[in-house]
């Protein structure tokens, strides 16, 4: 079995389990349905019975009675058919929930790297354009399977009743139906994989272009995005319609066995009755049960397309939920995992943190981003971290919160190696302001105490704004904390939604700060202010801070200074400076380009 027919089956097999904890459900629409179609059966029989009578003459009380049972199957019909609609559309707006939860779940405990080689707009696409395929085909096509199922399983058999030699030929077109099932199943399933990846492309590459707009229109480059964007369209709408063609073909190819079917009743049909081999009425409940056996022939075109684009579409969804999560891997090492120990412990009860020989390469480098990195931090002293750019600042901080994990080499935390705590309690030590601020559209005060359990806590929103010198900034909104903010703060400067991003880290009273060089958009005066602020508090965190201002870091209890992903040199500030190495001659520079910048 090739790799494309396991994957159809494991579809097939997931999508059942979506309905699995519906059955209920399902069992009461079935029910619904089954009584919505046999009262839909019983109107051509019931007319076969009125036009016998009139034709025998003066059987009005069986006329009579006809016309009620007519009525009676109505009222039925609508009333069942009230309830399978609810209980088969609901039932498949209550799976997907399922699924959609299930994947956003996952996606949130996927390791990093998945996001990095993933596009943004490519997971939307299956979290909205795939579950919408697969919400229809568990909704209207089940229904429809169903439905086309009773009538395929007692039409026929009531026809034979009517008549057998007719039934026997007006059939034999419907014997094709196989052969066309068979040219267009796998042809539908292919191109409807091919059109919601086209349609993925188009979603990723909408997404680049609105999170990106300011560049777009910084650099004047609308119309080659609008180009480029046009190109992705129209390959869309080229397998959109090579995905119409086969449609095209298939459902008047249906159309034209049900109209064979057709001419075949009314010609020997026709002729039967003027030879009295069958009654009128029954002619008249075989052309009835004719036209109701066509709808589960063009149903039978609905559901394979219905079907081949839901597994397709399901087959999406499976690759995301196939990811490992991050407890289960280490990070970005693929190719070299380490096991994850069975037995995790406890969290640690000290924060001390311990590097040992630390060393790191992102898949695909040629270089280390680190090598042999090592150093004692005692809990509730600070360490500061400064270096060229690409220096690998950045990464001891994601390798630290085992955002990904090293090569060789040990991180301890409170004595305990990172690799036995348990990833999400180990995550929940850190408070992390990264270089990329990010801010929700949500309220001010949201933002600030986004990992608090209690969201509501505006004077504590106000006091960690005020220890992030946010304070002045909040005067001049109308709202104050409760002020709404546009998609990722657009409606804030950068040096305030760093400042926003610096007081949500305080809310979260995290036993470790990590703050990623994330005063960079403010002034060297309101940085020290901040960092100031930091450093008076009463329950003092160990802190870790990277920013490539030194003046930042002289207060630190340590501080190393990288250079091509090695500690070249650490110490306190007196001591590199009285080292004359390559912090001291950093640390010289940028205090002669600060005097000449006041001077200036």
């Amino acid at each position: 079995m090739n790799q494309q027919a396991q994957n159809h089956i494991t579809a097939q097999k997931y999508t059942l389990e979506l309905l699995r904890p519906y059955r209920r459900h399902l069992l009461y629409g079935v029910s619904s349905l089954i009584i919505v179609d046999i009262a839909d059966i019983m109107p051509p029989i019931i007319i076969k019975l009125a036009i016998d009578a009139i034709e025998r003459g003066g059987e009005i009380r069986t006329i009579v009675y006809c016309g009620i049972g007519l009525l009676v199957t109505a009222i039925i019909q609508a009333v069942f058919r009230f309830f399978w609609r609810q209980f088969f559309l609901g039932t498949s707006h209550k799976s997907v929930y399922d699924l959609r939860k299930a994947l956003f779940s996952h996606l949130l405990k996927l390791p990093f790297h998945y996001f990095s080689r993933t596009r943004t707009g490519d997971i939307m696409s299956r979290l909205t354009n795939d579950i919408q395929e697969i919400r229809f085909m568990l909704g209207i096509g089940v229904l429809i399977t169903l439905d086309a199922s009773f009538y395929f399983l007692t039409i026929p058999f009531i026809m034979i009743w009517l008549s057998p030699k007719l039934t026997l030929i007006t059939l034999l077109p419907f014997l094709m139906m196989p052969i066309l099932v068979v040219l267009v199943k796998n042809t539908i399933h292919n191109r409807s994989r091919d059109v919601q990846a086209r349609l993925s492309d188009l979603s990723s590459k909408a997404e680049e272009n609105l999170s990106g707009i300011r560049v777009i229109k910084g650099f004047h480059t609308e119309d080659s995005e609008i180009s480029r964007f046009s190109s992705c369209g129209r390959e869309f709408v080229k397998d959109k319609i090579r995905l119409a063609n086969v449609e095209a073909f298939f459902h008047p190819a249906l159309d034209l066995v049900i109209a064979a079917g057709m001419v075949i009743l009314l010609y020997f049909g026709g002729n039967m009755v003027v030879a009295g081999t069958i009654t009128l009425g029954s002619f008249m409940a075989f052309e009835a049960y004719m036209l109701k056996l066509s709808w589960p022939m063009m149903a039978v075109g609905w559901i394979i397309n219905l079907y081949q684009r839901s597994m397709a579409s399901m087959e999406r969804c499976l690759q995301i939920l196939r990811e490992p999560v991050a407890q289960s891997l280490v990070d970005s090492n693929e190719t070299d995992q380490k096991p994850v120990m069975a037995n995790k412990v406890e969290i640690p009860a000290g924060y001390a943190i311990e590097l040992a020989d630390l060393c790191f390469t992102y898949p695909g480098a040629s270089q280390p981003a680190l090598k042999n990195i090592s150093f004692k931090l005692p809990e509730g002293r600070t360490l500061g971290i400064t270096g060229p750019v690409g220096c690998g600042k950045s990464t001891l901080l994601r390798l630290l919160m085992k955002m990904f994990s090293p090569e060789s080499g040990q991180i301890r935390i409170g004595g305990k190696d990172s690799h036995e705590i348990d990833l999400p309690d180990l995550r929940r030590l850190f408070s992390y302001v990264p270089q990329e601020t990010f801010l929700f559209s949500e309220t001010i005060r949201e933002n600030i105490l986004f990992a608090c359990s209690d969201k509501t806590r505006s004077e504590a929103a106000e006091a960690f704004a005020q220890r992030a010198g946010l304070a002045d900034d909040l005067k001049d909104f109308s709202g104050r904390l409760e002020t709404m903010l546009g998609e990722r703060g657009v409606n804030l400067s950068g040096g305030q939604k760093q400042r926003v991003s610096l007081a949500r880290a305080l809310a979260a009273e995290r036993p470790i700060l990590v703050l990623d060089d994330c005063t960079s958009a403010v002034d060297t005066e309101t940085e020290q202010r901040i960092l100031s602020s930091l450093q008076k508090q009463e329950r003092k965190q160990t802190c870790i801070i990277v920013s490539h201002r030194m003046v930042s870091l002289q207060n630190a209890d340590l501080i190393i200074y990288l250079d091509g992903g090695e500690v070249v040199e650490s110490g306190s500030h007196a001591e590199l400076l009285q080292h004359g190495g390559r912090y001291a001659r950093a640390w010289e520079r940028q205090r002669i380009k600060a005097q000449l910048e006041e001077g200036s």
